[in-house]
């Protein structure tokens, strides 16, 4: 009986002082960034249908979430910006990212990221980013998808977003080492 009350409390105490160890590290966010929406540039017919507007928007909201799954800080894009943007042509800061980083310029941002969803015919979408240097206001990586037909299928979309976001989380990762 003495026996399986020591072995009880040993395991007790050991599992006090254990659980402690399994605990998630608090750390700080690797980099802070300030992602931009995804812009749908329709070149098709029908621009701008919702469904495509509803599909881009799953983009940006699945693109963002893997980030901060990844430990990135994302800054807030604050109503004044808002304001800003949406004065703009969707590829405008794309074809602008000097601009897009004066933008983030205030915001305590080390990254800025420009989207955009290029549609130039219904069979292709080609989802393109910027990560853009505040600091420098130069690009420090582009990257893009390319989604076919697919396009139209949620989890295409949804994993499209993943590895965009993957990409983009390694090269922030790999910068803020430097």
């Amino acid at each position: 009986m003495k026996l399986i009350f020591r072995s009880f409390f040993l395991c007790a105490i050991l599992g006090i002082l254990g659980s402690n160890s399994y605990a998630a590290p608090v750390t700080k966010p690797v980099a802070r960034v300030m992602a931009l929406d995804f812009q749908l540039n329709d070149l098709t017919d029908l621009p701008n249908a919702p469904e495509e507007l509803a599909r881009v928007s799953l983009l940006s909201a699945t693109f963002k979430q893997k980030l901060i799954d990844r430990g990135i800080e994302l800054v807030a894009v604050n109503e004044l910006q808002k304001a800003e943007l949406a004065s703009y042509p969707a590829t405008y800061l794309f074809d602008h990212p000097d601009i897009a980083a004066k933008l983030a310029d205030d915001s305590g941002a080390d990254y800025v990221i420009i989207a955009v969803a290029l549609k130039p015919t219904y069979l292709f979408v080609y989802p393109r980013i910027l990560l853009v240097d505040v600091k420098t206001r130069k690009v420090a990586f582009p990257t893009y998808a390319q989604l076919e037909s697919s396009w139209q299928d949620e989890n295409t979309t949804v994993r499209t977003a993943e590895t965009l976001a993957t990409k983009v989380g390694d090269k922030v990762i790999e910068l803020m080492k430097k």
